[in-house]
């Protein structure tokens, strides 16, 4: 195997694979934020300098996952980027890509040979399992933190000490998981270094004093975040992370069988390092992300490029050339997947933020309708961002709503599923109330004042009992309700029956034995025309048995219309 390369040669091979990798990776640029992104553009770029320089130096650990290294970029980029997101997607490549180079530094000096260590990049540059991390500026966090990591994996084997570190510090302050590094240089030491233990004392006690506070000060007692230490765990985790290696599942379990070929210690080195780096997050079932593997597969890498040695880099290399169908699977049904759900964040996003350019600001926000895995912190971050950092916000199935609604200029956002398509509409007292609601449109959701829950598809599910206001125009002398009787609730409680009041007037109750959407209607005595009370109550109630929602009925529309009109 070749022992040496000229540093044109190897800058030239570095230059073609970033030119291919942002070429198969040029789709991410048509991409949009998620939830967490937009979450953190809603708050970092007002938060002063001061306190991002002042969370990197402190020893103290952080209970609100502050993480200063990652949310200082989201300060800069928020105030310089703005929602240009292909300049955050730029960025995050860029990052990616001089890793790349540092794992080419690292394997070198850890003395691969140029075509194995050339293996090893290719292996870290292209595996898919990281897709997210090429693609989401969320991951910016794991992205560098394998940065400062490979720094410090750097200036360890050339013994300077500080600079070592200080980059471990800035890779912990980027992503709690580099509080493990202190054990991947230790093994350094062991397998390739000159078993030196005393500049390790800095970096353990670093590491322990982290560590301890993680675990004391942890508040996520009973939930996602919570550290659970038995086999259910590490079975559940375990499975999932050895499929991303090989991106099958449980190949990856076969990694280990790379230590035998030759009995490289540079691939001794990196399985190690790839274990002791999966170790924490082998005990969070609750947070199970392929980008996890970011950190870790940088050992594997270093492992990849011994194994290159030994058996050769053409073997391996063929290797990977058959792995490469499963990659290009792999980007191509997650490059689908992510565009078409960006394609909704950035509909919804765009409505606002032209709404926020064209019209005065309001005085609060309520929002109904969601976008599938965009959760509430997403939307009130953008919000946030595209109004003012404290904007009342609320969902208008909340309680918070109906006093958020008694404000002068109140900002409506309205997402419908099936259309893809967002609506704001400011809302003042002098508007006058529609007389007929259908959601399957642009529903005046300040009409609906208590037990409505979120439009899903053409319809909204309501509590037990719900409230709602009305205008009864002219001549209407009927009331209309649409209602999709769900068969499984059918199943479970029997016929339902819908009661409705207007006016605190009863109607006469309806009884349903079947399933399906219905239409049902109750001729009226003229009345005045006017403001009317619409009171819906639906028994029994519906307890569905994967969720803690109490339901009433799933209703399509409801209003008044002349006799001789049919429903919309």
């Amino acid at each position: 195997m070749v022992k040496s390369m000229s540093r044109r040669t190897g800058a030239l091979a570095m230059v073609i694979l970033a030119a291919v990798f942002v070429m198969v990776n040029r789709a991410a640029y048509k991409g949009y934020f998620q939830d967490d992104e937009l979450d953190m553009l809603g708050w970092a770029p007002h938060v002063p300098l001061a306190d991002f320089l002042e969370g990197i130096v402190t020893p103290r650990f952080y209970v609100n996952n502050f993480r200063p290294v990652g949310h200082l970029y989201f300060h800069e980029a928020g105030l310089r980027f703005g929602l240009d997101f292909p300049k955050y997607v730029a960025v995050l490549q860029f990052l990616h890509l001089f890793n790349v180079w540092l794992l080419w530094t690292v394997a070198r000096q850890l003395r691969a040979p140029p075509a194995a260590a050339l293996v090893s990049c290719l292996f870290f540059a292209f595996h898919m399992a990281l897709f997210d991390a090429f693609w989401k500026p969320m991951y910016v966090f794991d992205v560098l933190c394998g940065t400062f990591c490979l720094l410090a994996i750097l200036f360890w084997t050339q013994r300077r000490w500080v600079l070592s570190f200080v980059a471990f510090w800035l890779a912990y302050k980027a992503k709690e998981l580099a509080v493990m590094l202190p054990v991947v240089l230790a093994c350094y030491e062991i397998w390739l270094g000159e078993r030196k233990w005393k500049p390790l004392i800095p970096f353990f006690a670093a590491s322990l004093s982290f560590g301890l506070q993680g675990l004391a000060l942890n508040p996520n007692k009973d939930n996602d975040y919570t550290f659970r230490f038995n086999f259910a765990a590490l079975r559940q985790t375990s499975v999932y992370y050895a499929s991303r290696v090989f991106l099958v599942p449980y190949l990856g379990f076969l990694a280990p069988l790379a230590a035998f070929p030759g009995r490289n210690r540079r691939s001794w080195f990196g399985l190690a390092m790839a274990a002791i780096l999966f170790f924490p997050i082998l005990f969070l079932p609750g947070r199970i992300f392929s980008p996890y593997c970011y950190l870790p597969f940088t050992g594997l890498a270093l492992a990849l490029s011994g194994l290159a040695e030994a058996v050769g880099a053409v073997p391996v290399a063929i290797l990977l050339l058959l792995f490469a169908p499963l990659d290009l699977h792999e980007l191509r049904s997650r490059r689908n997947v992510t565009l078409a759900h960006d394609d909704q964040v950035r509909a919804w996003v765009t409505a606002v933020r032209d709404f926020a350019k064209s019209s005065p600001t309001p005085d609060a926000v309520v929002w109904s309708g969601s976008i599938p895995d965009f959760e509430a912190w997403g939307v009130e971050g953008a919000i946030h961002y595209l109004f003012r950092p404290d904007m009342p916000i609320a969902n208008a199935s909340a309680p918070e709503a109906a006093k958020l609604s008694q404000g002068a200029r109140v900002a409506y956002i309205v997402w419908t599923p099936n259309l893809h398509r967002a609506a704001v509409t400011q809302y003042t007292h002098d508007i006058a109330d529609t007389s007929y609601v259908d959601f399957n449109g642009d529903t005046p959701v300040w009409q609906l004042l208590q037990g409505w829950f979120d439009v899903e598809g053409t319809f909204r599910w309501t509590g037990p009992t719900a409230l709602a206001r009305l205008t009864r125009p002219p001549g209407a002398r009927r009331f209309v309700l649409r209602v999709l009787v769900a068969g499984e609730s059918l199943q479970a409680v029997g016929p339902i029956t819908i009661r409705v009041w207007l006016n605190d007037r009863e109607l006469v109750p309806r009884r349903f034995t079947e399933g399906g959407w219905q239409d049902v209607h109750w001729d009226l005595p003229e009345e005045y025309a006017g403001p009317v009370h619409m009171k819906l109550q639906t028994d029994p109630p519906f307890h569905p048995s994967s969720e803690s929602r109490t339901l009433g009925v799933a209703v399509g529309a409801f209003g008044f219309l002349s006799a001789d009109s049919n429903p919309r």
